[in-house]
Order: structure tokens, then sequence, then C-alpha cells
């Protein structure tokens, strides 16, 4: 339960009563817009920033379509929404299921809740910026890695009513209303909702499985009001739904695995589901006083996975062999889990961008998850593995609650030394609690009772921040920046306390904070006659106590700690205006990530021994592709007619099991254009995504034998109509 509600409101509500010069205030309608951007006001001619036409045109739909539009930025998408997805940017990123994320994500000032609960749908969007390196000093959410941006449409003073409908190959079907405009002079309001269907294209070759389909509603629904003070209020909410068929997730040819049958197909006995539902709600409120500008948020997210249901049976390649000699044995895996985020925060600035501004701000959060997760795996009934006609199936049942407690503080300062000179200080402090209840059942004969466990902990850290940037002339700038930061430590739910595995170092049911300090040097450039800019920026980070995922060779998944890992890379950013109606962006990102210092033993099922310890000194950093690309071509041939043609691509990704071994997900590239039509409200869009038709996984699962990958979207073609009036 929230320990601390609504407190900021009522906080910033005593500073907003203060007497303001800004009773004149012009009855404009507000604008959401997202303070602390690394360079104030978000400038569209930067070549990190997405605009609205950008993202439309380029088809991207999701936060995982974003992989490879900022340098080193990459989402690892576990094919079920954003439930286990890994962020990562620069080498720095979250774990799949426990831990505090790296790099955070703001639609208009509102934070979201973990990485899991990230709304995956993107609609309505006026641009994205991706801000790399520590970036707690300038958000009230902790942000080690740094934050995606988004900015979504407001409303003007016009109403404005939007449809549209698009259809694909794989019976890909989008159909959207949108709405906004004024409620009265001071007053505006906005509406979107969202229908999605698919019949997916990871077909099930088994007559009593099912499809990897998709259906969704998503919507959003705001208001906003700005008094004869200036008081700006904002209130709104969103929500999702998804009914999600089968995972994408396939056996790969090279795994050894005997029920392959294809790269896109599947084999599954089962109806696999996946139900996930996810709303939030916000308030704001902003207001421009003599002291300076004030702003309070409270947003609260709920997301619900009811359930997930996987079949293990034929993507793990031990389980498919053994399923050939005994059919009638399965391995399933259910979860069910709710999240909860609130979170509140006031921050105050003040200053002049250009000379000396400030900004000081204050949050709150709290964080409850509760969750049961089963697995059904077929176990030797009489101990005797190599008895494969006394195998049979059991349960392992394991409840888990986590709850979590944040408090922070962030500050910043900023001012000019001399004419072309300019320096950024700040200071953060993060005050987390967390709690774990968990139990478990198994139906084994042979393993014993699992002790409950009921573990507390608190964590206190600073981050700090600094860069200097000096402009060599009206086209040239440098810079440096240099940080510490930190992630919490925490709990991991699927290790049973009294575990013998702990002992003897193969597995751990607490991990450490992950400390990593992050240095970049920069130089920034524009043409005088803005046609042509960009930047090119080297970055090396040092961190302690790295955090990742790794099984343990039994039925334990933990957060492990590398104890030491270097990070280092290139990064380009490119624009070009060869003439006034064509663009040209270019987003180049090379990373080099290393574990330079851990080793771990891991269990082995088949004799019940530990082997090793494994080394995984020289290892790349799991889930941090080595390079990414984004080529970008728009043009406007004439008055009516555009056409787009973008590039990507994902270097090679490393994943490691608990040995210490590397598989390796290819580097992929995808090709998508279009070509459209604009007249008087009207908007017609021929579109094809991953024209090469190229094969390619978006995950690996090194925790199943065989590594089984989540396949990506093969070629798609469609068509999209619209009309605003």
């Amino acid at each position: 339960m929230i320990k601390y509600p609504l407190s900021l409101i009522l906080l910033a509500g005593t500073l907003l009563a203060q007497e303001s010069d800004s009773n004149d205030a012009k009855a404009t309608l507000p604008e959401l817009a997202v303070q602390g951007s690394s360079k104030g006001e978000i400038d569209l001619s930067r070549a990190s920033i997405l605009s609205g036409d950008t993202i439309e045109s380029s088809k991207i739909a999701s936060i995982s379509d974003l992989s490879g539009s900022s340098p080193n930025f990459y989402v690892n998408s576990n094919g079920q929404q954003s439930y286990g997805d890994v962020i990562t940017l620069r080498g720095i990123g979250n774990t799949q299921l426990f831990g505090d994320p790296a790099v955070n994500l703001y639609v208009d000032g509102i934070p979201a809740g973990s990485t899991s609960t990230y709304s995956s749908t993107l609609f309505e969007v006026e641009s994205v910026e991706i801000l790399s390196g520590s970036q707690g000093h300038r958000f009230g959410k902790n942000s080690p890695g740094g934050v995606i941006n988004i900015k979504t449409r407001r409303p003007d003073k016009n109403h404005r009513s939007k449809l549209y409908a698009s259809y694909g190959t794989f019976n890909t079907q989008n159909y959207r209303v949108l709405a906004d405009g004024p409620t009265g002079e001071n007053s505006s309001y906005y509406f979107g909702i969202n229908r999605s269907i698919t019949d997916g294209f990871a077909d099930n070759t088994n007559p009593l499985g099912n499809d990897a389909t998709s259906k969704s509603w998503n919507g959003r629904l705001g208001f906003n009001w700005v008094t004869k003070d200036g008081l700006e209020i904002g209130l709104g909410g969103t929500w999702e739904d998804f009914d999600l068929g089968a995972q994408p997730i396939v056996p790969r040819s090279t795994a050894g695995n005997s029920k392959y049958n294809g790269f896109y197909n599947r084999n599954s006995s089962i109806k696999e589901i996946g139900e996930i539902s996810n709303n939030s709600q916000y308030i704001s409120i902003k207001m421009d006083t003599d002291f300076g500008k004030i702003k309070s948020t409270t947003s609260r997210n709920f997301w619900q996975l009811d359930p997930s249901l996987l079949d293990l049976t034929f993507v793990d390649s031990q389980l498919a062999g053994l399923s050939q000699f005994r059919p009638d044995l399965d391995s399933t895996s259910k979860i069910f889990e709710e999240r909860e985020n609130i979170w509140e925060e006031l921050q105050i600035s003040g200053g002049d961008i250009e000379e000396f501004s400030w900004l000081f701000g204050i949050s709150l959060g709290q964080e409850d998850v509760t969750g049961v997760a089963t697995r059904v795996v077929p176990m030797p009934s009489d101990g005797n593995s190599s008895n494969i006609a006394g195998y049979a199936n059991y349960n392992s049942t394991t409840s888990y609650s986590f709850d979590n407690e944040k408090f922070a503080l962030h500050a910043k300062i900023s001012d000019s030394i001399g004419a072309n000179s300019n320096y950024e200080l700040g200071l953060r402090f993060d005050h987390e609690k967390k709690k774990m209840q968990r139990s478990k059942i198994n139906t084994y004969p042979f393993l014993p009772t699992v002790t409950p466990s009921n573990l507390e902990n608190s964590f206190d850290w600073f981050t700090s921040y600094a860069n200097f940037s000096h402009k060599l002339n009206e086209q040239i700038r440098f810079s440096f920046n240099s940080s510490l930061s930190q992630k919490p430590g925490g709990y991991s739910a699927y290790v049973d306390g009294n575990s013998g595995l702990i002992a003897l170092g193969i597995v751990n049911l607490e991990f450490e904070e992950e400390k990593n300090w992050a240095n970049e040097l920069k130089v920034d450039f524009l043409r005088k006659e803005k046609d042509m800019g960009g930047s090119l920026a080297v970055f090396w980070n040092d961190v302690e106590n790295y955090q990742f995922e790794k099984p343990s060779g039994s039925f334990d998944y933990f957060v492990a700690n590398a104890e030491e890992v270097e990070i280092y890379g290139l990064e380009v950013e490119l624009f070009v205006r060869p003439i006034e109606s064509s663009t040209f962006n270019l987003s180049l990102g090379i990373n080099e990530s290393e574990i330079k210092k851990h080793s771990a033993a891991s269990f082995d099922a088949t004799t019940q021994f530990p082997i090793g310890p494994h080394n995984f000194a020289g290892k790349k950093v799991p889930f941090v592709p080595e390079s990414t690309l984004g080529i970008n071509y728009r043009q406007q041939i004439n008055e009516f007619f555009y056409t787009n043609l973008g590039l990507k691509n994902i270097g090679k990704t490393s994943y490691l099991d608990q040995t210490a071994s590397e598989t390796i997900n290819d580097s992929y590239t995808l090709l998508n254009a279009n070509i459209g039509y604009a007249n008087n409200g009207w908007e017609v869009n021929l579109f094809g995504t991953n024209l090469t038709d190229e094969e390619y996984y978006t995950s690996l699962v090194s925790s199943l034998t065989g590594s089984p990958g989540i396949v990506g979207s093969p070629r798609v073609i469609g068509l999209s109509v619209s009309r605003e009036f």
C-alpha cells in the first residue's frame, strides 16, 4: 500500500497558491512538454529526434520498432509485448524479470512503470528522443542508462478528427479513431482508440496447438485546463488489452531439436495463451511563478499478465528428445503476475537556459508485484534419470510478492563560462526499500521442502553528473561529460531460500548494486545553412557488479553480478537535406562490451552434481549487440506524393548460459519502404516492411537447451487509408 498518497500534489498546491504575476496569462491550451531535455527544447533538426511524420511513414508501431533508431539503442524483444524485454543503451540495461530498469520511458512527462509494463503501442506520436547516459539529475526516475522521451500530439484551438484503417499480409488489420480540440475557451480534450488484429506468421503445424495470433485494443483520453492565473492542469489515462495466441518462440535448426520443422513453424500440442492488460492514469499541474516554473505529476500504472502459458516440450531440445520416446509427457510454464506502480513527482526550475538555470525535484514511488509461476516438468519417479519409462509429470509452483518503496531528490545547475562555454552539474540521491515474500510447492518427492523466504533490504546511493561544452564557432561544439550512477540490488523470486546451491555459489537469492562510471566525448556540428548536421561521440563505461540473469542448470533462474564489465564504443548521427524536399538520416553505433571478471559453478541436472567453476571473463555482455545502424530517406516528390525508404541493421548479439557458453544471434538487416499520397485531409499509403524477407530472431532463450529463438516478422505488404477533418 502506498505510504504517502498525493503528498506531492498537496505540497505543489501550497506552492501554487503563492501570488503570481501570471494573472494576465493568455488563455492558450497547454502542452505537456517534458522538462529536462539534455539540450533544452526538442530541436527537430537534430539527427537523434524522430518526428511524428518519420514514425508514421516508417510504420514504427511499438517501442521495439525503435531499435537502431538511435546509436546503440536496442530492444531485445521477448515476443509478448514488453513482458520480458531487455532495453539496452550503450550496453546498460535491465534484467528480464527482476531488478530495476536502466532505460526509463517518459510519455508527455509522465513516467512508465517497469520495463515489462511499458506501453508497447505507439500512435499519435509527435516526436521521440533517445537520451543516452545517466539522466537521473534531470528526471524523477533513476535512469542510469538513459531515457526514451516521447511526446504525443496535443490539441490546439481547432477541432480535429481522424479515421485510419490499414490491411496487410497475414490478415493484419488496424483501425483507429482519433479526435482532439477545445472544449471551451480555456480547456481541451484528446481521445484515441485503436484496434489491431493479425493471424501472425508463426504457424503451428500440430493440430492440437494454435498459431501466434494477436488481437488488441488500445485507447487514451485526456483533458487540459488553463485558469486565468496561468495554472495548467492535465488529467488523463491510457489502456491496453492484448489477447495473444501462441508465443513466436521456435526451435532453431542448429540446436539439434528433433521437433524443428521450419524457420517460422511451431509444433506445440497445447493451446498457448497470453492475456495482457495495462492501464494508467495521471494528473499534472504546472504554473509559472516569480520563484520559478513548478510542475507536479502523480501517475498510476496497473499491469496484469493473466496468464502466459508456454509449451516447453517442443522448444527445449532435451525435452523434445524425451517426448519422442514418451509423447505423453508435457512440460509447460504458466505465469500469472500483477504490477502496480504509483509515482509522485514535484519539480521546480528557473533561470535562463542560455545563461544560469537550475532545477530541483523530489519524487516518491511505490511498486507492488505479485505473481504465481507454475512449471510442469517430466522427472524420473524412481529417481533414476536413465529410466525413461519411469518418468512422470511433476509440478513446481512458486508464489511471490515484491514491495518496493522509493524516494529520490534530484537537482542540476547550468551556466555559461564566457561567451562560448557552458557547464552543467547534477546530483541525485535515492533511497529504495525492497521486500520479497516467496513460497514454493513441489510435487516431486525427491526434492526437499522449500522454506518460505521473507526478505527485506534498503539501498541508498548518490548519482553525480558533470558536463562541459565549448562552442568553437557557430557550427561546431565540443562537449565532455562524466557520471557516476547506480542501480539498486534486489532479490530473485525463482531461487529457493534453503537451496543447497546457494552455499555452492551456483545461485544467488540476493543480487548486489550495479555501479557505473560513464564518460562521453562528443562533437556536434551544424552547417550555417542548416542543411547538414550531426554528431560524433566516443563513450566508455566502467561497470562494477553488472547485473544479468542466467539459469543455474536446475530449476533456478536468477540475477547474477559480473564483478567487472567494460563497455566502450563510437556513435555517429547525421542528417542531410540535399534539397528542401528531401531528408537523409543516419544513426550508427559500435559497441564493444566485455565481461572482465566473473566465474561461477553450475548444476548438472543429469548427474545431480555441480560442475565448474566456469570463467566468464572475455565473454561478450549478453543482450548487447555489437552494432546498430539506422538509415532513413524521405522525399517529398511533389505537392501530394511522398516516399520513404528505411534500413535497419542489428549486429551480432551474444547470449550466455550457466556454463559460460555463448550462443550468437547473427546480425540482420531490415529494409522498409512506402509511398504515400496526401491531399485535402486524405492520405493513402502503400507500405512494405522487411522487403528482403530476411529470417531473423529478436531474441534467443539461453535458459532452455538449444537456445530457441523469438522469430521476427517476415515481409509484410500493406495499404493504409486515413481521413482527417
